[in-house]
């Protein structure tokens, strides 16, 4: 085979691959989504499964019911009263909003004072270029805020909104949970029977890449979010934020992104603070950065040992291009699709590139 071949044959495959990859997420993954759920915590609950019935001798429906109904209890309570106090801030915030709005003009002009008193000792060429863009802040700024609020309060209005899809999909992913686990091994053996005999093979090395690599990624991942979620709230708490839940998760949520920190959140806080003459929340921000950078820094060699991560120019241009397909979702999403191709390139599943 002549290396014009070779090189076409590889440029379609990465073309179908890429074509696959937009299709199932752009729209296939939301639909699916609760099914591919179900799917996962049966796999997850799998073991426990097999040793219950092996040690009690009873009946895999006995076994695959009480283990979920468990596992379901436990995940249910946690996000049930994570959400709830969620729920109550963001309504006491959305409440508050067309109040913080009015005040803002006030808080603006403030920080343009604070800013006046910096750049006036500043040299003459600084200080004009400084003054030509207060200007343009003072005349641009009241626009922003009503839009600003405007945008914040269709968040709002849009989560409200989406309240029964949810429900929905809650519902079916319990229930789905429940009918995966009871007959787990024979969908397994449906969806073996379907594959071609020389992919069985390929697939079976993917399941096992991705059970010891992906899920040990995403596990660390998990750990090092809940890490992050837990300082940013005991820092919240202690500085008395009034709404230091909703806060905590926002800050730890944009943590998650690749490529961006907890910095892109707590930095430009601090300077807010700073400009309005909060010294004291300035500091406590940018100590509470600083506290959660060590551990960061100390629990990400150890949680994510061995695991190959994607170069940061790789994991910018996955959340860029994610971003742009399928939204913020994506930005999340398409990283961690990159991450599992090159575990599966290295592993030699697939061959997409040299």
């Amino acid at each position: 085979m002549s290396q014009l071949s070779v090189f076409l044959q590889r440029t379609i495959t990465v073309l179908l691959w890429i074509l696959g990859a937009v299709v199932f997420f752009k729209w296939l993954l939301a639909p699916l989504l609760p099914f591919l759920l179900a799917l996962a915590l049966s796999a997850m609950v799998e073991p426990l499964v097999q040793k219950l019935r092996r040690g009690m001798k009873v009946r895999r429906s006995f076994a695959a019911g009480l283990v979920t109904t468990l596992l379901l209890l436990v995940l249910g309570g946690g996000v049930t009263l994570l959400v709830a106090r969620l729920a109550v801030e963001l309504r006491e915030w959305s409440e508050r909003l067309p109040e913080l709005m009015e005040r803002f003009p006030t808080i603006w002009n403030s920080m343009l004072d604070q800013l006046e008193q910096w750049y006036a000792a500043s040299p003459s060429l600084i200080r004009s270029a400084l003054d030509l863009l207060a200007g343009q802040l003072m005349e641009e700024g009241p626009s922003l805020a009503g839009t600003a609020g405007t945008w914040l309060m269709g968040v709002a209005s849009s989560l409200l909104a989406t309240l029964p899809d949810a429900g929905l999909f809650l519902v079916t992913t319990v229930l789905a949970v429940y009918f995966t686990s009871l007959s787990y091994p024979s969908i397994l053996a449906f969806l073996k029977r379907q594959l071609p005999a020389p992919w069985q093979a390929k697939c079976r090395d993917a399941a096992h890449c991705f059970r010891s690599t992906i899920l040990k990624w995403l596990r660390a991942e998990f750990l090092l979010i809940l890490s992050t979620f837990a300082i940013l709230l005991v820092g919240f708490l202690w500085m008395r934020l009034d709404y230091a839940l909703l806060a905590a998760v926002f800050t730890a949520l944009v943590d998650a992104l690749p490529v961006l920190g907890t910095g892109t959140v707590l930095f430009p806080w601090a300077l807010g603070c700073f400009l309005m003459g909060d010294t004291g929340r300035g500091l406590a921000l940018l100590v509470l950065y600083a506290v959660g950078l060590i551990v960061h820094t100390l629990l990400e060699p150890r949680l994510l040992a061995g695991q190959a991560d994607l170069p940061p120019i790789t994991a910018l241009l996955a959340m860029y291009l994610g971003f742009r397909f399928m939204g913020v979702g994506g930005m999340i999403l398409l990283p961690v699709v990159l991450l599992l191709l090159k575990q599966f390139q290295d592993a030699g599943v697939i061959r997409l590139w040299k």
